[in-house]
């Protein structure tokens, strides 16, 4: 009896230990670059994002599938893109106009936002459009890279297929919103297909390992096309340039983006071809640009907006009434 007293710590301490040996060696395989890859589906709780699941062709859907988060996959519950919070996807450089620049290498930043949860997660693919719908088959787009290690993870779904980025099993802790930052290199010039599909899922949670309990699911799908200029033309100009209301009565506003700092000058003509009015002539920072100016000082009649932005004129027919 005194012998099993002493041999029974013993034994338990040497499987204790071999389990913890185990494990370190389990976790620190199959590494890629400074983020673990995993090579195939696990539980949510315990290995961050799930692959498969954003949406794209061949797979059944999002985060949102029962058993998983279930916000869409259940009678109670909430279909994608339908609560009160949102997801927003940005990059840097700017995608401008939706446009990517062979070979660039972009820092991509998922936010996801909802009051009152305090889990986020998300899983993201980067996709040729050539129809493959067979997840087991690798198509992504260029290079995924996992440069925040401590809240996201490379994966690949069952070992060799679909590539995708997804927080890991630390990652995503915070109140109300939280950022996810991961980077991908475009494909080169010699790529054979038009464009590049951005698949993305997030989810908001309350981080109770209960699925289908109200939990909120948020989807987007984005198409890059191949930039026909560099980085720095893109960069020169100015996009979704609007110009309301026409006819204008008091004010007139203009509003645009700029994808980098840019030199504007924006001044209203007569027909005759002489400057009524100097709207703008400044030096304007990169970002969303919207101003409203007084017009009701000018004549009635048919005037001519000129706007110079770094490369970028352009002369449209403006009428005040």
């Amino acid at each position: 009896m005194k012998t099993k007293k002493i041999l029974s710590p013993l034994i338990l301490g040497l499987l204790l230990g071999g389990i913890a040996l185990i494990t370190a060696f389990t976790s620190n395989s199959n590494n890629e670059g400074n983020c673990p890859a995993i090579s195939s589906q696990r539980a949510v709780k315990d290995y961050g994002g799930k692959t498969g699941a954003c949406g794209s062709l061949g797979e059944v859907g999002t985060c949102s599938e029962p058993g998983c988060h279930g916000a869409g996959g259940t009678p109670a519950g909430m279909a994608d893109n339908t609560s009160s919070g949102n997801m927003v996807v940005t990059s840097s450089p700017v995608f401008t106009a939706n446009q990517y620049v062979p070979g660039q290498l972009y820092t991509i930043t998922v936010t996801i936002s909802q009051k009152g949860k305090h889990r986020f997660g998300f899983s993201c693919e980067m996709l040729d459009n050539s129809g493959n719908t067979n997840v087991k088959t690798n198509n992504t787009a260029g290079t995924l890279i996992c440069s925040d290690p401590s809240t996201s993870v490379l994966k690949h779904y069952f070992g060799t297929g679909r590539e995708c980025i997804a927080q890991d099993s630390f990652g995503g802790f915070a109140g109300n919103t939280f950022s996810f930052n991961f980077q991908w290199t475009a494909p080169s010039t010699g790529y054979v297909y038009d464009s590049v599909h951005l698949y993305v899922a997030g989810d908001a949670t309350n981080n109770n390992d209960l699925a289908d309990s109200g939990d909120y699911v948020f989807a987007q799908h984005i198409i890059l096309t191949k930039s026909l200029t560099s980085l720095v033309t893109l960069q020169e100009g100015i996009t979704d340039l609007t110009t309301y209301p026409n006819p204008a009565t008091d004010r007139l506003t203009l509003t645009f983006y700029s994808p980098g700092d840019n030199s504007l000058q924006a001044n209203l003509y007569s027909l005759d071809g002489k400057c009524v009015k100097e709207l703008e002539d400044k030096r304007i920072q990169a970002g969303t640009f919207s101003r409203s100016y007084p017009v009701n000082d000018l004549a009635k009649g048919i005037y001519l907006l000129r706007i110079n932005a770094g490369s970028y004129a352009e002369t449209r027919k403006i009428i005040i009434d």
